[in-house]
């Protein structure tokens, strides 16, 4: 057989009823494209993309588009595809959309946490600070450009702890620019199990998301929470079928390779779990089968009579699984049920 991805749909729905619940969700398209898709079919997501490429994808009325480095010509093709909503992170983006603009758009404003809240480092690395993000909605807030005015905070991926979000909100924003919002965009993060990290912290996360929506009641205004999530609807919905190529010293071989199909395990040391694995039993290092020392899904997993030609199964492999032609490798297909 050959590799494969299997992505299952109902899963792709149940993952994000779990968090409609809790507002609206904009699903990180880049996350995976093909999840993406069922959503567009069968939710009322909507979509926070990164390329104009992705626009045709989806429905342009349920995008909203990040803004990165764009121009004059960038931004009239991605309204002349139907886009109304935009994310923007610097104040130089934010200038050449309103200067090109000639209808009301929605517009978001990405904001970093306060520094002495959060631990330093380039995870977050994105956005203004929210002493710009104030001066900046102070002076565009009656801007008649302007519909729904928002901000967004950045997420790091498999976020198990950073989560006082209420404080970070009241520390950062000030008491006219509160009243102005209209949306408040908590991100993703939204943590997935994997042998290298669990998810039995989600009782807390949603405590925390259902403490700044009873927050944001508090304050008398009612401003729509949106969710950001791709890994914690992409993951659990996909499973990764391979063959077992060659066994030996402890070793197995499976017919893909990292490079194929999970550069997140090289990224940000995601270990996927393997279908069957016991908690007792011989432990096998599983690689692909590229000759890089780096192509190695997992070490010591605990399997029983593995032989060649068998089914080796991983699980939550549906975040970021694209691949590249390093030794001429091919995209796998994915099949949908």
């Amino acid at each position: 057989m050959k590799a494969r991805f299997v992505l299952d749909k109902k899963k792709v729905v149940e993952q994000y009823q779990k968090l409609r619940k809790l507002g609206r969700v904009s699903y990180s398209f880049k996350t995976n494209r093909d999840v993406g898709k069922v959503l567009d079919e069968d939710t009322d997501s909507e979509f926070s993309i990164h390329n104009i490429s992705e626009i045709d994808m989806l429905n342009p009325r349920r995008v909203w588009f990040f803004a990165q480095a764009w121009h004059e010509d960038d931004i009239k093709k991605i309204l002349g595809k139907g886009v109304r909503s935009f994310v923007v992170d610097n104040e130089k983006d934010l200038d050449e959309l309103l200067n090109v603009v000639n209808e009301r758009v929605n517009l978001i404003l990405r904001m970093k946490f306060q520094e002495h809240r959060m631990h330093a480092g380039k995870y977050f690395d994105y956005g203004m600070s929210a002493r710009k993000v104030n001066e900046i909605i102070s002076r565009i807030k009656d801007n008649e450009k302007i519909g729904k005015l928002g901000i967004h905070i950045h997420r790091k991926s498999q976020n198990a702890s950073e989560w006082e979000i209420k404080q970070e909100l009241e520390d950062s924003l000030e008491r006219g620019v509160l009243e102005r919002l209209d949306i408040i965009n908590l991100g993703g993060g939204f943590p997935v199990k994997y042998r290298t990290y669990t998810a039995e912290v989600m009782d807390y996360i949603f405590s925390k998301v259902e403490e700044v929506k009873t927050w944001l009641k508090e304050q008398g205004k009612e401003i729509e929470v949106y969710l950001e999530p791709g890994r914690f609807i992409a993951a659990p919905a996909v499973k990764l079928e391979t063959e077992v190529l060659q066994v030996y010293d402890g070793v197995i071989v499976v017919n893909t390779s990292i490079y194929n199909c999970a550069l997140d395990t090289i990224l940000t040391d995601i270990r996927m779990l393997v279908e069957g694995e016991l908690e007792n039993g011989d432990g096998y290092k599983i690689k692909g089968n590229s000759p890089t020392r780096d192509d190695i899904f997992r070490y010591k997993v605990k399997l029983k009579d593995v032989k060649v030609g068998d089914k080796l199964v991983f699980l939550n492999a549906g975040a970021y699984n694209y691949t590249t032609d390093f030794c001429g490798f091919e995209k796998l297909e994915t099949i949908v049920v």
